[in-house]
């Protein structure tokens, strides 16, 4: 009996590792779109950054709004500052909370270029 307690125990973390590991990529891989999204056209106005955003996000299944999206830019650079919340289920049927996610992303503007 007790090798089945400690059998479920470890399986339950296993389990609840994965699917926290799952968001935290999902999260890196969204960021990781959006800066190359941002790289590829940093000289868009900020409107169309908003949009490329709010596009990547629904690729991704990410709830996240335009309220919860910053840009932002200072000399050179361009910053991307956004945020959301969802709902991580880590223990199926047992246990879910709601993590907050706050990926970033910037680039530079060539000098000389105007956005």
């Amino acid at each position: 009996m007790k090798t089945i307690i400690k059998i479920v125990v470890a399986v339950a973390i296993l389990l609840a590792s994965f699917n926290a590991g799952m968001a935290s990529f999902n999260n890196y891989q969204f960021e990781d779109a959006v800066h190359e999204g941002l790289l590829f056209n940093p000289r868009a106005s900020e409107p169309d950054i908003v949009k490329m955003v709010l596009k990547t996000a629904n690729e991704y299944s990410i709830p996240i709004d335009a309220e919860g999206i910053n840009v932002s830019t200072v000399y050179q650079d361009v910053h991307i500052d956004m945020t959301y919340t969802t709902n991580v289920v880590l223990l199926p049927g047992i246990y879910a909370t709601d993590w907050t996610f706050t990926p970033k992303a910037s680039t530079r503007v060539l000098a000389g270029v105007g956005r």
